[in-house]
């Protein structure tokens, strides 16, 4: 076995691999490193060759990682920590400091936070580049994975290497048309109603951020959105309700009604959750507290 030439490993080249292992697709992992296909295809012949192994390997219309791609992660992600803590003490200028983030979110607070925020960025000649990704109910492994650089989500992962600040505090309320119906005052009238819920995935649904909520004692859904954004268009003019945090009438939910639950329920937190390997890089403090500050603004206005 020929011995592996790591001097022709470096940032870029180890980034690029962790990208396609956590994409599975060159096409996708290009698109985020913001290169061509050609350029990311050439840096796995590279790989390939060091590490003497196929890394990657057709499965059907994808690819798939062999055991030694997915034995490198680990050691991957900890070189690139490692490199990116070299910088984390530099001086930090906002105004001169290229910044790439991808976030990870859901619509509400997207539309809740970053139109302010970089509005008021960009009148102050300060301009980065996010990326949102929409969160659904996110598992631990998309922040250790590298892919994410924050997560917005009232139900965080748990997680020793996550850190998190709670960004705003709010009950779940009932949101309905006035001009249709009235909320409902018992659990038997909440059960009953029909009901438009946001649903991620095939087992991913916001009614999940209410554990105290058994939702097979309820009437099916009617209605189902793969967003929140879609909640006012399906809800108004109509006896349908949706149960989603008090905290949308500031937003996406302003031109609906809104009453408390029929029963009790504890307040919940909107989240923003980061890896540790983050911390103490200085454009990803700043941002956060950027974050932060708009949110209290909102909240006080």
């Amino acid at each position: 076995m020929s011995k592996i030439d790591y001097l022709g490993l470096d940032g870029h080249t180890l980034r690029t691999f962790l990208t396609v292992l956590e994409e599975m697709s060159v096409s996708r992992a290009a698109e985020r490193l913001s290169v061509t296909q050609s350029a990311v295809s050439h840096t796995l012949d590279k790989l390939r060759e060091i590490f003497g192994d196929p890394l990657f390997v057709r499965d059907g219309r994808g690819i798939a990682p062999t055991a030694r791609a997915r034995a490198l992660r680990t050691s991957v992600e900890g070189v690139l920590d490692g490199l990116k803590s070299l910088t984390d003490q530099r001086k930090f200028d906002p105004l001169s400091e290229e910044m790439n983030f991808t976030i990870a979110a859901n619509d509400f607070p997207i539309q809740l936070i970053f139109p302010k925020l970089l509005k008021e960025l960009s009148e102050e000649g300060i301009h980065l580049r996010i990326r949102f990704i929409s969160s659904g109910i996110p598992k631990v492994s998309i922040l250790r994975a590298s892919r994410y650089r924050m997560l917005i989500t009232p139900t965080p992962p748990e997680g020793s290497d996550l850190q998190k600040v709670a960004l705003i505090q709010s009950k779940m309320e009932i949101f309905y048309d006035s001009t249709v119906r009235k909320p409902p005052k018992t659990w038997k009238q909440f059960t009953e109603r029909s009901y438009v819920e946001v649903r991620f995935s095939d087992t991913e649904t916001s009614l999940m951020a209410l554990p105290s909520i058994d939702a097979s004692t309820m009437n099916p859904p009617t209605v189902s959105v793969p967003n929140f954004s879609s909640l006012a268009p399906m809800i108004k003019g109509t006896d349908r309700i949706t149960t989603q945090l008090a905290a949308m009438k500031l937003g996406l939910l302003k031109d609906l009604d809104s009453a408390p639950l029929p029963f009790k329920t504890d307040a919940l937190n909107l989240f923003l959750i980061w890896h540790r390997r983050e911390n103490d890089d200085p454009a990803h403090q700043w941002l956060r507290q950027k974050i932060i500050e708009t949110v209290n603004s909102i909240m006080r206005d």
